[in-house]
């Protein structure tokens, strides 16, 4: 995975000094895990992610969700579910 991928508006950095290196959605702080744990395990739809996370907007949503299904493996390895 890259230490940065633009998408758009929103940019998803991996950071070692924060989240432990997760990707997270830079100025905000938030996990992309999170974001995609909102929608495929607490069944959030992307507007309601939104009133979770008030910093992101619902296309930044649908950019994180793009990153997650873009990175699935590397999310779903053993050393990540540790983390």
């Amino acid at each position: 995975m890259n230490d940065t991928a633009q998408h758009g508006a929103m940019t998803v950095v991996e950071d070692r000094e924060h989240s432990d290196g997760a990707p997270t959605i830079e100025g905000t702080g938030i996990r992309v895990a999170d974001v995609a744990s909102a929608y495929e395990h607490s069944g959030y739809e992307p507007d309601e992610i939104t009133q979770l996370y008030p910093d992101l907007t619902l296309a930044d949503v649908h950019r994180a969700l793009a990153y997650y299904y873009d990175h699935i493996d590397e999310f779903r390895t053993p050393e990540s579910a540790s983390a």
